[in-house]
């Protein structure tokens, strides 16, 4: 074993641990076809799906923008159903949370409901 074997071993363990990137994960979903979408969301020029919402808020997810930032209050147009409740309509919410790769969102203005 030489002086500096223990790098080696150090950079080998390192690839086998690594994540799949964020676009090759979002792929992977497709594929399979476990991308769950209730309906969408228009923020300013963009589009996100919607993976969840209730009455107090929703997540995106995928979200990959830094559009956004924790705390800041945002404008949106929305276009959701779960069942036979419907949201569709502009309304305002503050955001809650940002990972990764998804967003959670609390109305502060709620849209029409169906």
């Amino acid at each position: 074993m030489g002086l500096l074997d223990f790098l080696k071993i150090t950079a080998d363990s390192k690839k086998k641990t690594s994540r799949p990137t964020k676009a090759q994960g979002i792929k992977s979903v497709k594929a399979k076809g476990k991308l769950d979408s209730c309906g969408i969301v228009k923020i300013d020029s963009f589009t996100f799906n919607v993976k969840d919402y209730n009455l107090k808020g929703f997540i995106i997810e995928p979200y990959d923008k830094d559009l956004l930032i924790k705390s800041q209050r945002f404008r949106f147009e929305i276009d959701v159903s779960k069942g036979q409740h419907k949201m569709k309509g502009s309304a305002e919410a503050v955001v809650t949370k940002v990972t990764e790769n998804a967003l959670a969102a609390a109305f502060t203005i709620k849209p029409f409901e169906h």
